[in-house]
């Protein structure tokens, strides 16, 4: 009876320690530390710089589920189609590695265990709704500003020099009648079935329309500043002054020569009987 209760608690604190080592083997793919820095340089202008949510979901929650790291490495991944969350690994058109992406699967892991530091919430006054505007304005946008703007909010998507990176180019020619009012009602609205989301206040986005303009002056800039000036073609030497005066002697020189040839000419005709 002693040994059956014996090989009962042996099997039992085997399957334990099993099931513990396949958690922390599955738990120990990435590093959290690597994970924050990814998080802050890539994710956090969607997602909150504590994860809390803004223009894309709360991840500071704890995930349900068997394999839970399995379901975050397939979501950063591959994205989330209908949604504005794009595929960030190389294999999907991403910038981000296998092992980066475990990195970021380890941090937002480690987030649901961690109590949020948040600040006391301060009531805000109730005021009389406000029916929105169907056309917003926008005010005049300021490049500076906007290229503030830019570094918070585009960068991630659009590349430091708005080369491109999961969104798309920026560096180019606008052509347009109104740029401005274009780009605002894009930045503004956001592209419908587009990873391209919707920044302003007004459609629930983090950007009042002063930010929007003033991004919007910046993009305008991109062309100018992202590629060289083009090498201006050699021009034809013109020799100034004296350049004017030769080639007048040249020509008096040439018909000089042809009235001489002329007259030898003529008076060569003469003389032969």
């Amino acid at each position: 009876m002693k040994f059956k209760w014996l090989i009962g608690s042996l099997l039992i604190a085997v399957t334990t320690l099993s099931i513990f080592a396949s958690s922390a083997h599955a738990q120990g793919g990435g590093d959290v530390a690597r994970g924050a820095k990814l998080f802050a340089q890539n994710c956090a202008v969607c997602h909150g710089d504590r994860a809390q949510g803004r223009i894309g979901a709360t991840l500071i929650k704890d995930f349900p589920g068997i394999r839970v790291d399995l379901l975050l490495k397939d979501t950063i991944s591959t994205g989330v189609k209908g949604s504005v969350m794009p595929a960030w690994a190389k294999a999907n058109g991403g910038p981000l590695a296998d092992a980066e992406i475990d990195d970021l699967v380890a941090f937002v892991r480690s987030l649901g265990n961690l109590a949020p530091t948040l600040p006391p919430m301060t009531p805000v006054p109730t005021r009389a709704s406000v029916a929105p505007s169907p056309a917003p304005t926008f005010p005049a946008g300021d490049t500076l500003r906007g290229a503030q703007v830019f570094v918070a909010n585009c960068v991630m998507c659009h590349g430091a020099l708005g080369e491109g990176r999961i969104g798309a180019t920026l560096a180019k020619d606008w052509a347009g009648i109104n740029v401005d009012q274009f780009l605002e009602s894009t930045i503004s609205r956001g592209v419908t079935g587009s990873k391209m989301p919707a920044w302003a206040q007004a459609n629930g986005g983090p950007l009042t329309n002063q930010d929007i303009a003033d991004v919007a002056e910046y993009v305008q800039t991109l062309k100018k500043t992202s590629q060289s000036a083009p090498t201006p073609a050699p021009s034809v030497p013109q020799g100034g002054d004296w350049g004017g005066t030769l080639a007048l002697i040249c020509v008096g020189a040439v018909l000089l020569i042809g009235i001489v040839v002329l007259g030898i000419g003529l008076a060569g005709s003469r003389t032969r009987p």
